[in-house]
């Protein structure tokens, strides 16, 4: 790459106290800053508008940081310059990253690469469990989709070559993006490499955080339930095609099996069958479970191997926490006697000591999951076939026009 224009994107909701500051230190290194105002409701826009020599994109309403980078990309790129910088703008990345990032840029122009906040400061606080268990959690299940390396996949430092990335079609608009986009980009065969970074954590005090760990956690697990199910069900020549998202693939996969002689009816069914046997009790087996059924029922083992993947890790605790309310729910613990006075004599004594738990409360809970499961992977499994069914019609007669 002959012309090495980078630009430095700030994506910035409610960070009045922290903006400004972050902005006149990044000015230190880059002149070219683009600033994301994702609809703050508190004095960041009037900051932002005192400002000189940026450009500002202002959303409304918060959209995600998603969003908010997907929009300055987009941007940068029609206006030529060639690399971003992504800086988060609660102040916790250090300006003084940003040389050894754009020596990277004209290392390997072509390379995604990523902060490892390896490097500790000197007024910085110790990294929170929660963190190091993200960053860990992250750098796993990275490493089974793509097969590289990355020990930090949450950090937001970040450089993007515009022109390898802004093809990529990637959907989610909040946090989950970020993740989307690294494995999108590692399945397209665009190198993803990282770079040590200074490490600061800010107190609880000074830290604002718009991480919501539930519903965000949810849907970051969504992305890599998308992911684990590309890697271990779809085709490595599905897998490595190139230029589409995650969903795409699936889709293409789909789309590919019912060319394969397979009626929209019984390319539902398959899905459906797979998760309801996916979302069953049956944790370890489900895979023999599915493959014995597929046989039996004669349906399209594939897209059930397809469906089966919603039990993957990244899912499986919300699983298992469904199917425990399902049967608390449905099941009070009266009628469930029978059953659970035979886990208690089950239970050996060495687990109960080694939990710390109450014999009852744990068998009680055991049962109520088991049957919830079970109730719970039937409502799943019908509904799967009847939200899949006009989809594959769809699908089909999109193909039969094409063709």
């Amino acid at each position: 790459m002959n012309n090495i224009r980078p630009v430095v994107i700030i994506p910035t909701y409610n960070n009045e106290g922290t903006i400004a500051k972050v902005i006149d230190e990044v000015r230190e290194y880059c002149e070219n800053i683009v600033v994301v105002n994702d609809g703050s409701t508190d004095n960041t826009a009037e900051i932002l508008h005192r400002i000189q020599n940026i450009e500002l994109i202002e959303f409304d309403i918060n959209k995600g940081k998603g969003a908010a980078l997907q929009a300055a990309f987009r941007l940068c790129d029609s206006k030529g310059f060639s690399h971003a910088i992504t800086f988060d703008a609660d102040g916790q990345h250090l300006a003084i990253d940003i040389p050894v990032l754009l020596q990277k840029i004209n290392d390997e122009p072509l390379t995604l690469w990523i902060g490892d906040r390896v490097i500790t400061v000197k007024d910085g606080v110790a990294q929170p469990p929660r963190s190091r268990f993200g960053r860990q959690f992250g750098a796993f299940w990275f490493k089974f989709y793509t097969g590289n390396s990355i020990r930090d996949t949450q950090c937001g430092l970040r450089v993007y070559p515009l022109s390898s990335i802004i093809g990529l079609e990637c959907y989610h608009p909040r946090y989950e993006y970020e993740i989307e986009i690294l494995i999108t980009a590692s399945w397209n065969e665009i190198p993803v490499k990282s770079v040590p970074v200074h490490l600061l954590y800010l107190t609880k005090e000074e830290r604002v955080s718009h991480f919501r760990p539930v519903r965000d956690f949810m849907r970051i697990s969504k992305v890599n339930s998308r992911a684990a199910m590309v890697r271990l069900f779809l085709p490595k020549n599905v897998r490595k095609v190139r230029g589409l998202s995650i969903r795409a693939k699936i889709k293409t996969f789909i789309i590919n099996e019912m060319k394969s002689n397979t009626t929209p009816r019984r390319a539902a069914g398959s899905l459906g069958l797979g998760v309801l046997v996916g979302v069953t009790p049956f944790h370890g087996f489900q895979m023999l479970l599915i493959i014995a059924l597929s046989f039996i029922t004669r349906l399209n083992r594939p897209l059930a191997f397809l469906g089966v993947s919603v039990s993957s890790a990244p899912l499986l605790p919300f699983w298992i926490a469904a199917g425990y309310y399902v049967g608390a729910v449905s099941f009070p613990s009266r009628l469930l006697s029978p059953y659970i006075a035979v886990v208690d004599k089950w239970i050996p004594q060495s687990w109960i000591k080694y939990l710390n738990l109450p014999v009852n409360d744990f068998a009680t809970g055991f049962v109520q999951w088991f049957f919830g499961s079970l109730i719970l992977s039937v409502i799943c499994g019908i509904a799967t076939y009847f939200i899949a069914l006009p989809i594959c019609r769809k699908l089909l007669k999109s193909q039969t026009v094409a063709g």
